[in-house]
């Protein structure tokens, strides 16, 4: 089906806008905390905390380049940068885990308990599992472009919610109870995408059902967890 080049432009502009948006967040959420804590010689800060945060800003950086290698047409260097791509995909779960079992294990003899780690094993594994499915999903569909493109910006997103609680901590100075906000702000940004893609596309896209509406619902699972539990 021939697509005007007018519309391919704007397919271009909208996932280079919201790459940017993304990276901003991630910045903004993540880069005062770190800051603070290795000025701090924060104990806890250790080599798997480091190398954690490292593939996360590879897999943002990553995003944002391949976003900007398709607007400016470099398909060739896109395909080229996908296999970095498959191979942070393995390298999230591989560092995540750790760091995940090593703070539940930390707050649950804390003023939280046991609660608190069954909640962050449960909960912030799931999302861990979100992204690795959607990722990987992205790049066994990478020959249907609407499918890939769609599903790696999901996997982007279900990365928002620490950044925007960290974020949160940063400018209200107030560190938890922010889990209402977090949950509106993550439920804000998908809706909003959708919203947008389904205006240019006139219709709305199969993997908003069947991959948008799982990643919801276990954003809003989580904050049912955190205030129940």
């Amino acid at each position: 089906m021939f697509i005007p080049a007018q519309r391919i432009g704007s397919q271009h502009q909208y996932y280079g806008i919201t790459a940017i948006a993304v990276t901003a967040i991630i910045i903004a959420g993540f880069v005062p905390t770190y800051t603070r804590r290795l000025l701090h010689h924060d104990p806890h800060l250790t080599l798997f905390v480091q190398a954690h945060g490292l593939v996360m800003v590879s897999w943002i950086a990553l995003f944002l380049i391949q976003t900007q290698l398709i607007a400016h047409r470099r398909t060739d260097l896109h395909r080229r940068l996908g296999a970095l791509g498959a191979a942070l995909i393995v390298a999230m779960p591989t560092t995540a885990i750790p760091v995940l079992l090593n703070a539940a294990a930390r707050q649950a003899h804390g003023t939280h308990g046991a609660p608190f780690y069954l909640r962050l094993v449960a909960f912030d594994g799931v999302n861990l599992l979100l992204f690795v499915a959607l990722a990987a999903s992205a790049v066994m569909v990478r020959s249907r472009a609407d499918y890939h493109k769609r599903l790696m910006l999901l996997a982007t997103l279900s990365l928002l919610g620490p950044a925007f609680g960290r974020l949160i901590e940063t400018v209200s100075e107030v560190p938890g109870g922010n889990d209402l906000v977090v949950l509106l702000l993550m439920l804000a940004c998908l809706g909003a995408c959708a919203a947008v893609d389904t205006i240019r596309l006139r219709r709305l896209h199969p993997v908003w059902i069947w991959a948008g509406l799982p990643l919801a619902a276990a954003d809003v699972l989580t904050y049912i967890a955190n205030t129940r539990l």
